[in-house]
C-alpha cells in the first residue's frame, strides 16, 4: 500500500502510512479515511461493551437479582458471545475474500440486533423469564456473528493500509469501551438508590439504541470515503492472475502462525486474564464513597475503559514501535498481567468485611485504591492488544498475507475471550462463596 487519498481534504494532499505516523493525533483525525477506521473501531466493540456495562441492569431489572438467570447472566453472556465468535471466525478465516462486504454486513445486522434487544427489555415482565433469557442469549450470539463479520473485514483492510490504520481501529475500540460506560454512569447517577422503576428504564433503552445509531453512522462513513472501492482496487491489482478473489489460493494457517506466533499468543493471554474483570467488576461493592452500588459499578467499568483507551494511545509511542520491543517481549508482558488477580481477591474480601458489631467496614481509601487498580488493569489490556495488532502488518510481507491476517488474528481474539469467559465461571463461583 503506497498512498491513500482523502477525498474530503485538499485533493492535492495524499497520505501514506509513514506520513500519518509522524503526525500528532489531532492532525490524524483530520484525515477522513483515518477517522473512518477509528469510528468503525468504535462500532466494532460498542455492542460488546454496551451489554457488558449493562450487566447490573440485566441482573437487577430483567432477571430480578435473586434468580438463577441473574446469577449466571454475566458468565453466560460472555461464553455465548465468545464461543459464537470463535466458531464463526474459524469459518470466515477459511474464506479469504469479500472483506469490504463483511464490514457493512456486520454493521447492518448489529443495528437490527440492538433494536430487538431494546424491544425485549421493554416487554420484560410480559415474557416468561426463561424465554426472555434465551432470546437475549440468541441476540447476543447474532451480535457476536455481526462483530466477527465487521472485525474480520476491517482488520484485513487496515492491515493492507498499514500499522497506523490498525492502530486507529484499536483506538476506536477503546473509545467504544469508554462511551457506553460513561452513558450508563450518567444514567445511574440519575437514580437515588439501587432500586429502579419502570419509568427510569427509559434511559437504559436509549442506551441500547445508541448502538444502532453508531452502526448506521459507521456504514455511512465507510461508503462515503470509498474505502471499500480503494481496497478492492488495491487487492485486485496485487493479484498475479485473473482469478476472482474467492478462487485464489488461501494463505495457509501454519504460514501465518509461524510469522505471528508471539503476537497472537499475546492476544490470547491478554484476553484470558482480562475476562476476569467483568466478574469482579460486578461483585466488588462500594465501601466508603457516597454512592450506591448501582452508581459505583458503572464507575468501575468507566475507569477500566479509560485505562484501556490510555493504553492504546501510548502504544503508538516510539519506544514501543521500536524493533527492539519484539513480539516475544510483548508476550512476556501479557503473561505478567496474571499478577493482578490476587489484588482483585483482596478487594473482594475487603469490600465484604464486617466489623465485630456486624456493620460493614467503610473506607474511601479502599475504594480509590480499587479504582486505580482497575484503571491500571485497563491500561495494560489496551497497551498489549494495540501493540500486538500494530506489529501484525510489520511482520508480514505480502498484501495477501496481510488480508488473511485479519481473519487469522480474529480467531485468536475469540479464542482468548472464549477461554477467559469459561474460566470466569470458576471465579464467579469463588467470589459467590466468599463470606466474611
Amino acid at each position: 500500500m503506497s498512498q491513500i487519498a482523502d477525498p474530503d481534504m485538499n485533493n492535492e494532499i495524499e497520505f501514506n502510512n509513514e506520513t500519518i505516523a509522524s503526525l500528532p493525533m489531532i492532525k490524524k483525525l483530520q484525515n477522513l479515511v483515518y477517522l473512518t477506521f477509528l469510528l468503525i473501531g468504535v462500532g466494532l466493540l460498542w455492542p460488546w461493551n454496551n451489554i457488558l456495562s449493562a450487566t447490573l441492569f440485566f441482573q437487577h431489572n430483567i432477571f430480578k437479582e435473586t434468580t438463577i438467570y441473574a446469577k449466571i447472566f454475566t458468565s453466560s453472556m460472555m461464553t455465548v458471545s465468545t464461543l459464537t465468535s470463535l466458531l464463526y471466525n474459524i469459518y470466515l478465516e477459511r474464506r479469504q475474500h469479500s472483506y469490504a462486504t463483511r464490514v457493512a454486513r456486520g454493521l447492518i445486522w448489529q443495528f437490527v440486533t440492538f433494536i430487538l434487544i431494546t424491544i425485549i427489555c421493554a416487554l420484560s415482565g410480559s415474557i416468561w423469564m426463561v424465554s426472555e433469557f434465551l432470546l437475549i442469549m440468541i441476540l447476543i450470539s447474532i451480535s457476536a456473528i455481526s462483530t466477527a463479520w465487521t472485525q474480520n473485514g476491517i482488520m484485513a483492510i487496515a492491515n493492507v493500509y498499514g500499522p497506523e490504520f490498525s492502530q486507529s481501529v484499536m483506538m476506536g475500540q477503546a473509545v467504544a469501551g469508554v462511551l457506553p460506560s460513561v452513558v450508563l454512569l450518567i444514567v445511574s447517577l440519575g437514580k437515588t438508590d439501587d432500586n429502579t422503576n419502570n419509568g427510569s428504564n427509559k434511559g437504559i433503552y436509549f442506551y441500547f439504541l445508541t448502538t444502532s445509531i453508531v452502526c448506521v453512522s459507521c456504514i455511512l462513513l465507510f461508503y462515503n470515503t470509498k474505502i471499500d472501492e480503494k481496497f478492492n482496487s488495491i487487492s485486485n491489482n496485487d493479484r498475479t492472475d485473473t482469478q476472482p478473489a474467492h478462487e485464489t489460493q488461501a494463505v495457509p494457517f501454519r504460514v501465518l502462525y509461524s510469522k505471528l506466533k508471539y503476537l497472537v499468543l499475546s492476544i490470547i493471554t491478554t484476553f484470558v486474564v482480562t475476562l476476569i474483570f467483568p466478574v469482579f467488576g460486578a461483585n466488588i461493592f462500594v465501601t466508603g464513597l457516597p454512592m450506591s452500588n448501582a452508581q459505583y459499578i458503572p464507575l468501575i467499568f468507566t475507569m477500566w475503559n479509560l485505562g484501556d483507551l490510555c493504553g492504546r494511545f501510548i502504544a503508538n509511542w516510539s519506544m514501543f514501535r521500536d524493533p527492539s520491543f519484539t513480539p516475544y517481549k510483548t508476550f512476556i508482558y501479557s503473561v505478567l498481567r496474571i499478577a493482578f488477580i490476587p489484588f482483585f481477591f483482596y478487594f473482594t474480601i475487603q469490600s465484604r468485611t464486617t466489623s465485630d458489631d456486624g456493620q460493614r467496614v467503610h473506607s474511601v481509601i479502599l475504594d480509590i485504591e480499587y479504582i486505580l487498580l482497575q484503571f491500571l488493569f485497563g491500561v495494560t489490556n489496551g497497551h498489549i492488544i494495540s501493540m500486538s495488532f500494530m506489529k501484525v502488518p510489520e511482520s508480514l510481507t505480502t498484501d495477501q498475507e496481510k488480508e488473511a491476517a485479519g481473519g487469522f488474528t480474529s480467531i485468536f481474539v475469540s479464542t482468548g475471550l472464549t477461554i477467559g469467559s469459561i474460566i470466569s465461571y470458576i471465579f464467579a463461583f469463588m467470589i459467590n462463596n466468599i463470606t466474611i
